[in-house]
């Protein structure tokens, strides 16, 4: 679920304003699907077994990324998996960086935090991604065509191949990130 105008956690019984759109997990990984391929991402399986990882679908598939991120095939296409906790991201297109929150007091500790989290980051290679061009970020347990309710958050991605780091950082105490970063690798982009 996408959160524009407020912040899912709440300070003294009032939800702070957002200074940028995060989007939410129930509980599972976010995927970041090419807008070309949207329909090829089918979510969780209507036969879901939580007993029974086959019956998970694309969901399940998601599930089994080891790390920050990862990719997957869905049609004739890649999806970037932001893996590992089921935090709130956002996207900050200036840098192509996906911020995760872990754990922080406020959005304005996390926006004042990125350029030194960055800065200070260990980055681990997460491997390549190629797109089309746009993408939305959402909740991998939704199917790409069912979206509607769901409010993903828009990526404007250059169709190409992007090289994939994340790192875990914590660039003040108190105050946990996760960076996943798209590094183009294909001229134009």
């Amino acid at each position: 679920m996408t959160s524009t105008g407020m912040h899912a956690q709440t300070t003294g019984g009032r939800e702070p304003r957002s200074r940028l759109p995060w989007v939410e997990s129930g509980g599972g990984p976010l995927v970041l699907v090419p807008v070309a391929i949207l329909a090829e991402w089918t979510g969780a399986s209507p036969d879901f077994d939580p007993d029974d990882l086959d019956s998970w679908g694309d969901y399940g598939r998601a599930c089994l990324i080891d790390g920050y991120a990862g990719c997957l095939a869905a049609g004739d296409g890649q999806v970037l998996v932001l893996g590992d906790e089921p935090v709130s991201t956002t996207y900050l297109p200036e840098q192509r960086l996906f911020v995760r929150w872990i754990c922080a007091d406020s959005e304005d500790d996390v926006i004042r935090l990125v350029p030194k989290a960055v800065e200070t980051a260990d980055w681990e290679d997460a491997g390549t991604w190629t797109t089309g061009g746009p993408a939305q970020l959402f909740d991998s347990a939704y199917a790409g065509d069912e979206l509607d309710d769901e409010q993903p958050l828009a990526v404007d991605t250059a169709g190409g191949t992007y090289l994939v780091r994340a790192a875990c950082v914590e660039p003040e105490e108190g105050t946990t990130l996760v960076l996943v970063q798209l590094i183009a690798q294909t001229s134009g982009i």
